[in-house]
């Protein structure tokens, strides 16, 4: 792709629109509609349990517990594995900062440990030397919708005795050797804000097999209550984090576009991967065959901090030059994460300097339309 770059004063690749996000229309007023005239609102409604058991299921899950935000349901599901004050719990640092606060939030300690470069995911070679006789479960990031290396995860952890919660918060129908992420460990937790996939404008779920911390779960975030004792039996400890019936009702008729959705993402994001792969000054995310299904929130790409020294145009690649450009391009491409959740891991520290993230809206246009972001690449890298 040649010609004048448009932050010049050039013509851009693109000028159509990118699909808008969220998406709304007649289901979801009905749904809202019926939620409003129906006077259940919150408890005691139906949108909620119904929403629980068609993402348990979707997602091949025996429990779900839906939650007011994805913190939150991070929150529950590590106090449902047990995470109590003073204990140490393993995580990445290229995350959102919620991975690190649902943490906190119980007096736990997030222990960092440095990413792998073609992933962005928790690097399992590095998991074991951050366990300590305090730690009690690992965190892996899910980012991207992209699976962490969820074989090495486990396998250390059944080793060692620890839980594994999963932030699946940009994971939904994510898959690991045929399996939904949000259901290879212990617990998983997914995230419905208003950029995700699937949106509520806000909302979280609780995935678990596992019958005890599912009740954990559900009394943590229904006031101490047990799910099948009285409503005014409570346990000593527990908060309020329910998810409303309008939440729960935009929610279901999301769920069901979800799927077609997530097909449309997926052969835009193998059409960029494709596209890009070859391109001097990018790098692609590393394949594993592994990852039978991406969760397709953000397609990731590393732009190289120098060119080879044989290149007489030799000189350090500023990705946020580079995202400037590409905007004016008409692609709406975004610096993701510039700053790792805790400093000093020397992989997350590059990645947060040279990953530029083109998000979910705009693999929504399908294949066929990423060849405008493959253009308007090669067109920005070949004037830096």
């Amino acid at each position: 792709m040649t010609g004048r770059l448009a932050i010049d004063g050039g013509t851009p690749v693109r000028t159509a629109p990118w699909p808008a996000w969220p998406r709304s229309g007649a289901a979801e007023r009905r749904a809202l509609t019926e939620v409003l005239e129906s006077g259940r609102w919150g408890l005691g409604g139906d949108a909620v349990p119904k929403l629980e058991a068609r993402f348990a299921a979707l997602h091949g899950a025996r429990y779900a517990v839906a939650c007011c935000n994805g913190t939150m349901a991070l929150q529950a599901a590590l106090v449902a594995a047990g995470v109590q004050p003073g204990d140490e719990v393993i995580t990445s640092p290229y995350s959102f900062a919620a991975t690190a606060h649902a943490v906190r939030s119980l007096g736990a300690v997030p222990v960092f440990v440095d990413v792998e470069p073609g992933t962005h995911n928790l690097d399992p070679e590095r998991i074991e030397a951050a366990v300590t006789e305090r730690t009690t479960a690992i965190l892996p990031v899910h980012i991207g919708g992209r699976p962490a290396d969820m074989d090495r995860v486990n396998e250390i952890a059944a080793r060692r005795g620890l839980r594994v919660v999963e932030d699946a918060a940009q994971a939904w129908l994510a898959g690991w050797r045929g399996r939904a992420v949000g259901t290879l460990g212990d617990a998983g937790a997914f995230s419905f804000q208003s950029s995700k996939n699937l949106t509520a404008g806000e909302g979280g779920m609780v995935l678990t097999d596992d019958e005890a911390l599912y009740r954990r779960a559900w009394s943590w975030h229904d006031c101490g209550r047990d799910p099948t004792g009285s409503p005014h039996a409570h346990a000593p400890d527990g908060l309020n984090l329910r998810m409303t019936e309008f939440q729960a009702a935009l929610l279901l008729s999301g769920l069901e576009r979800l799927p077609a959705e997530q097909a449309i993402r997926r052969q835009a994001m193998d059409a960029l991967a494709k596209g890009l792969a070859e391109m001097d000054g990018l790098r692609t995310p590393d394949p594993d065959p592994r990852i039978t299904a991406h969760g397709c929130h953000i397609f990731m790409v590393r732009i190289e901090e120098s060119r080879p020294a044989a290149d007489p145009r030799d000189k350090s690649l500023d990705k946020h030059r580079v995202i400037e450009a590409l905007r004016a391009e008409g692609i709406p491409a975004h610096p993701g994460y510039t700053t790792p959740l805790e400093r000093g891991f020397p992989v997350c520290e590059v990645l947060c300097r040279t990953t530029v993230w083109i998000k979910h809206e705009v693999l929504l246009a399908g294949a066929a339309q990423m060849q405008d972001v493959v253009d308007a690449f090669a067109k920005v890298l070949a004037r830096q």
